[in-house]
Parts: structure tokens; sequence; C-alpha cells
């Protein structure tokens, strides 16, 4: 059903630019989203937030109790960080720089600690092992949560600009559930102060980054 209204907004945007066709878009790991861009935008590359992949990550440490335990012990913690920065290994390599990590001794000495991570790792992010030795499709593939290419293409890691401008869009709306009306006037107000930022920096005024 969210894929549906999806759509719908991807085809409202199609039909104001009939030429709109994005060479990437950047998610949080929506299901329902990823499967509305491949519908809508077939040839579009889609790809997941370096931030979002590493707060999911987070709450599952949370889920299994351990946020104490990453908190002080200062191992543990650099342990759980190495399983997020194989986003940062080439994708044809990051299964093997995965198996690689669960050999090393950390992890096979705390083995009972740490298999309910291991375990939403390898089911989310990797591929679990079958009784073949093969590994199964992950939740999400490797190609999408890599950022290995970001580092060659400069492109950024996270969507969190748009995160940003989402947080004071919602302090203009000041209210959590608006209604459509009060939706179109916090719009019109955005696109007015947009107007001015484009005069500005065409008058040549430096424009800050936040």
């Amino acid at each position: 059903m969210e894929s549906t209204y999806y759509c719908r907004l991807f085809e409202a945007l199609k039909s104001i630019k009939p030429e709109l066709n994005p060479d990437t878009i950047m998610i949080d790991f929506e299901k329902a989203a990823m499967n509305a861009i491949s519908k809508t935008f077939p040839v579009t590359k889609i790809r997941g937030c370096f931030f979002h992949f590493t707060q999911s990550v987070w709450r599952h440490v949370q889920r299994a109790g351990l946020q104490q335990k990453y908190t002080e012990d200062s191992e543990f913690a650099l342990q759980i960080r190495m399983m997020t920065a194989l986003s940062f290994v080439p994708v044809a390599n990051v299964e093997q720089a995965f198996n690689d990590l669960m050999d090393t001794s950390y992890y096979t000495t705390h083995e009972e600690l740490l298999t309910p991570l291991v375990n939403y790792f390898e089911d989310t992010w990797i591929g679990r092992m079958d009784r073949r030795n093969r590994r199964k499709p992950a939740l999400f593939p490797i190609n999408l949560w890599n950022c290995y290419a970001y580092l060659a293409e400069n492109i950024p890691r996270t969507n969190n600009s748009v995160e940003g401008w989402h947080n004071s869009f919602s302090s203009t709306l000041n209210v959590i559930h608006p209604s459509i009306w009060k939706c179109i006037e916090a719009f019109k107000k955005e696109e007015s102060l947009n107007k001015i930022h484009v005069e500005q920096f065409i008058a040549g005024h430096s424009m800050g980054v936040k």
C-alpha cells in the first residue's frame, strides 16, 4: 500500500517535469520507497544512506541490551564499528572481509555475546549461510549500502542535508500532523525563502554552509 503512495508521488513529479530521470536516488532503506523508485524510474540507481545504515546497527545493539557495554567498553564499540566500516570495502570484497572479521579472536572469543548482532547483520546486510555453504540473499544487497564508490565519485554518503531541511520545515509547520492547507502555506513560505536565497546568490552574496 505504501509503495502505491510513493508511486503516485513520483508520477506526480514526472507529470510536472516529464524529463525527470535522476541518475541516483539516496534513501533510508524503506522497501516501499525502493519498489516505487524501481517501478517509476527503472534506470535510476538506488543507494542507501550510510547514516541510516549505522543507525539500524545501533538500534540492534540497543535491542540486544548491549548499549551500556558499547558505551563503556571501547574494544567492543570498535568491533561493532568495524562491522559498519565494511561499507567502505569494495563490493566484491565485502563478504570475504566480513568472514575475516568473524574469524578474528575477538569474535570467536565473544561468540555467544555477539551472535544476535552477527545474525542480524548477516540476515539484513550480508546474507546468511545456507546448508550448501552459500549465502542467501540479504534483505538489502551489498551494493545498496556500500559506500566505496561514493568516495571515488565524490558523492555524499548520507542524506543528512535533506534531513536537516526536513527538521527545519517541521519547525515551520510547528505541528505533528498538519492539515493540507497548513502544508501548502508552509511550502509557499519555503518557496519565497528559496527565491530570496537564489537572488542573493546571483547578486554575489556568499551562502553559508550548514
